[in-house]
């Protein structure tokens, strides 16, 4: 089974205060497909969690990888590796079909890229958590130490993004600021939201500032009206998509490789998708052989 090793672009803190930043990736087997199948009422960030948890090998030191620690992944190195997955499993190159976004044009195009050429920001960690300090307000404390949003923020306010943006900034903050002032104390609710959009602003700007990303917005032309646009590639939704098996299809899969094959079924959920799909292109093209041949 194929594995990579990559470095992550920004790293793992674990309680202790270690940093693990290389990463050993592998691809889904049936038997993880099958579990994330069975998972279809789960969020789209839980599903995330799920699959990287199931595909990561060992994190640095760690090598035991739970749902609990691709939670606590960054953002951005979350999208880091599913840019890795999505590569190892079905490969570097990239298809996408999207609209002109330029309102008198709206044509149809496909694009084409691949994995390697997705700008990735770098910013390594040293530390869990970040001193800032604050534009001089009186109504703003000086000192506030935070840490930058991570998979278990993404899962807590998926919900609430698209309904009330505001609420949602709000409450991230809430969860990654550890404490306000000069005595270290740790803020609740009211006190986030009596900050200043000044001070909001300024802490929200440092979080961008300090954390890895994977850049998923690109500059692509159309032929029709003969103008360049940005798209949006929305990597999470894209690769999800890709991943996705439905029980259905994958039951018809094992059934057709144990009645030719006898292989039990533990054997086929053992394989990867790639493999297994490549069995039984061979077996079709055999029995395809077999029946001109008769």
């Amino acid at each position: 089974m194929e594995t990579v090793a990559c470095e992550l672009p920004g790293g793992y803190v674990d309680e202790d205060g270690s940093i693990h930043r290389e990463v050993i990736l592998g691809p889904l087997t049936g038997a993880q497909e099958k579990a994330l199948a069975q998972q279809d009422d789960a969020s789209p960030d839980a599903r995330v969690t799920g699959i990287l948890a199931a595909c990561i090998r060992r994190m640095g030191t760690l090598e035991k990888i739970t749902d609990a620690h691709t939670r606590r992944l960054l953002v951005g190195d979350r999208q880091f590796l599913l840019l890795k997955l999505r590569e190892i499993t079905f490969g570097p190159r990239v298809h996408v079909t999207t609209r002109c976004s330029r309102p008198d044009c709206g044509e149809r195009l496909d694009i084409e890229f691949t994995t390697g050429t997705v700008p990735v920001i770098r910013a390594p960690q040293e530390h869990r958590y970040m001193p800032l300090e604050l534009p001089a307000e009186a109504e703003d404390p000086r000192t506030v130490t935070f840490r930058l949003p991570n998979g278990e923020d993404q899962e807590h306010l998926a919900h609430l993004a698209a309904e009330d943006e505001v609420l949602a900034a709000t409450l991230l903050l809430a969860r990654c600021i550890r404490t306000m002032g000069p005595h270290g104390n740790a803020p609740d609710r009211e006190e986030i939201d009596a900050l200043s959009q000044q001070a909001k602003t300024c802490i929200e700007e440092a979080m961008d500032r300090l954390a890895p990303k994977v850049v998923t917005t690109m500059e692509a032309f159309c032929p029709e009206c003969r103008r360049n646009f940005s798209v949006a590639f929305d990597l999470q939704a894209f690769v999800l998509k890709e991943m996705g098996t439905r029980l259905d299809l994958l039951f018809q899969e094992v059934h057709y490789l144990a009645y030719h094959y006898h292989w039990s079924e533990k054997e086929i959920l053992g394989m990867t998708r790639t493999d297994r799909r490549r069995y039984i292109d061979i077996l079709s093209e055999a029995v395809e052989r077999a029946h001109h041949a008769g």
